[in-house]
């Protein structure tokens, strides 16, 4: 790193607090159709708009009574009830009143006909001509969905910033929302910086920035669109143009590599020239020379060359502040609780990340602290065998068989976890 450029190094938790306080929130929101909104956030609380279900209903196909009428009934000593009509099709409505003594048919779902309050599931009668025999004493409203029971009107069904899942989309076309309101999603702008890939490049080697993946693929898992914008030198001049010809095209640019404090380590140095060092490097461990500028009014994320100080600035940085400016400030990573399998503490003056392994067994969900650092660009398969991590705040002790709180590194984590 050349000496005329100073890092401006902070404490991870003020470094990130002044990054979300430099940009200020630009969620976009637009609407799409029900049926393409899978896996998209949705922006805002959708209520029902009427009581769910609208009336009362049968749950199963059978027969509405009144359930003083099946008083007494066995199988061996049925009551005869008098068949005064039928609905054959779920839902269907018609002008149907059951008296005493009477019953109509239902399919599942139908309304119950004025003066009905129990269904017999058909598996418990035996029809005669127009007479039914009812071989089962219900109960009052047995086997009936009474009216607002899924649901009251004005109850909030999905919450605003849930990923839509294919039984939400169910539930929007039932109450008729044929489109929905979403949050835009970003689109982010990758490139990756060492003179080292270009050569690996030149070598015939398909995928010389691998890293390019862990950024650009978790960013889309939670909801950012990418894009792969190329490879840069280790060269002042190229990375300031590239800068310059490529922020007002994207929402953010994140650049991998060149952040560290080697004689050609030039990324916070060329993005000083054209805009503000909001802060580089900072006591977040693994990850202290991550990065975040600011050049028109745009977040540039200066993203480390390590595998698990890449990781870390992810998770514990670009991840939040997308969240803040595009997503009105949402968790984007789900967290759960487990029960420590082991000790672990933060080194005093900085935060430690730790990845865990997730395992169930019948106490629940644990999580065990990987042993080996995670900082060096060699140790891959521990990240790889990663499901989450916990961010231990400095000098700060947690003790085997303590419940704590561990993020996903992605929505996908929940198919890699194992019973043990």
């Amino acid at each position: 790193m050349p000496l005329e450029y100073r890092f401006r190094a902070r404490p991870y938790d003020e470094a990130l607090k002044s990054a979300l306080q430099a940009f200020p929130q630009k969620a976009a929101y637009e609407l799409v159709p029900a049926s393409e909104a899978l896996g998209r956030r949705i922006a805002e609380d959708i209520q029902a708009p009427f009581d769910m279900p609208r009336k009362n209903i049968a749950f199963y196909d059978g027969y509405a009574v009144r359930y003083e009428d099946t008083r007494g009934a066995t199988a061996s000593n049925p009551v005869k009830l008098l068949l005064v009509g039928s609905v054959l099709k779920d839902g269907e409505e018609i002008g149907l009143r059951v008296g005493r003594g009477e019953a109509v048919y239902l399919a599942t779902s139908s309304p119950l006909p004025e003066g009905a309050d129990a269904i017999v599931r058909e598996e418990f009668t035996l029809r005669q001509g127009d007479y039914v025999l009812i071989k089962k004493e219900v109960e009052l409203y047995e086997d009936v969905v009474l009216r607002g029971e899924d649901a009251r009107k004005g109850d909030v069904l999905i919450s605003r910033g849930s990923v839509i899942r294919p039984q939400d989309q169910v539930l929007l076309l039932e109450i008729g929302l044929t489109r929905v309101k979403v949050y835009r999603e970003p689109t982010i702008g990758i490139a990756s910086v060492g003179d080292e890939l270009l050569e690996r490049f030149e070598k015939g080697i398909p995928y010389p920035d691998n890293y390019f993946f862990l950024v650009s693929s978790t960013l889309q898992l939670i909801g950012c669109k990418t894009v792969s914008i190329g490879i840069l030198r280790d060269d002042p001049d190229e990375i300031v143009g590239f800068i310059s010809k490529n922020i007002s095209y994207y929402d953010a640019l994140a650049l991998i590599g060149g952040t560290a404090r080697g004689v050609r380590d030039y990324t916070g140095m060329s993005v000083e020239k054209i805009g503000e060092v909001i802060f580089h490097a900072t006591t977040l461990s693994p990850g202290k020379v991550s990065g975040v500028c600011k050049v028109d009014g745009k977040p540039v994320f200066l993203v480390p060359g390590h595998i698990g100080s890449a990781t870390s600035c992810i998770c514990n940085i670009i991840i939040p502040i997308i969240s803040k400016i595009y997503y009105d400030g949402i968790g984007l990573l789900p967290k759960v609780l487990a029960k420590l399998t082991m000790p672990i503490e933060a080194r005093p003056g900085l935060y430690t990340f730790r990845t865990v392994i997730l395992e169930w067994d019948n106490d629940g969900l644990r999580a065990t602290p990987h042993l080996k650092r995670l900082g060096g660009s060699t140790l891959i398969t521990i990240l790889s065998k990663a499901g989450g991590y916990i961010l231990i705040p400095p000098g700060v002790k947690l003790s085997s068989g303590e419940i704590v709180e561990v993020t996903l590194l992605n929505p996908l984590e929940v198919f890699s976890w194992k019973l043990s």
